[in-house]
């Protein structure tokens, strides 16, 4: 179809490569749009996951460095070491934790353990606790596939428990080695002082 002379407006043909035109300019839009939302979304997920992590660590080095030989009597009436662990959980007795009531003791017992894929953190209320003491128990750290703990003796050796066959119960470990395995960030380890032990040495 053609225009007459000096006639204004636009031919069918023009005006199908002009929608033609304007609909893949549109799909680029769009297609461009989606993945910049799409990276957003997945860059805002990561940085979430990355601050639990960041919390989890600095969660774990408050409670881990200030250890103390205090031991505990549980809720079946016997008495706990300070620190009782294994490959897999850690038990034991740190100062630290803010108490607004001056009465109160600002020591507590904690625990952490991996249960359904996830570090756990449990803490008593008291360390000397009743039978019906209840613990508060919380999910610190999803997406965890291992967690291993290892503790360093005074011979500079690392055990999968404590306290060791040849260990008195109240002694504490030089450190404590915490290695997280999670999902499609692979293992992190990390190794935490026990100034406590060192006091201990001293004396």
């Amino acid at each position: 179809m053609r225009k007459a002379a000096g006639e204004g407006g636009f031919t069918l043909l023009e005006l199908m490569i002009s929608l033609f035109i304007f609909t893949i300019v549109s799909v680029i839009m769009v297609t461009a749009l989606h993945s910049v939302l799409t990276s957003d979304a997945i860059l805002k997920a990561k940085s979430a996951r990355f601050q639990i992590l960041s919390n989890t660590l600095i969660l774990m080095s408050r409670d881990l460095e200030q250890i103390i030989n205090r031991p505990i009597t549980n809720a079946k009436g016997k008495v706990e070491a300070a620190l009782i662990g294994t490959s897999t959980s850690v038990t034991f007795t740190h100062a630290g934790m803010f108490n607004p009531l001056v009465s109160k003791s600002t020591l507590e017992r904690t625990q952490y353990l991996l249960l359904q894929r996830s570090l756990i953190r449990i803490t008593w209320p008291v360390l000397d606790q009743a039978p019906k003491t209840q613990s508060d128990q919380r999910i610190i750290q999803p997406d965890v596939l291992q967690l291993q703990f290892s503790y360093l003796d005074a011979k500079g050796q690392f055990q999968n428990s404590w306290p060791p066959d040849n260990n008195a119960a109240n002694v504490l470990p030089q450190a404590i080695k915490v290695s997280l395995t999670l999902a499609n960030w692979g293992m992190l380890t990390q190794l935490y002082l026990i100034p406590g032990a060192a006091i201990e040495k001293l004396t």
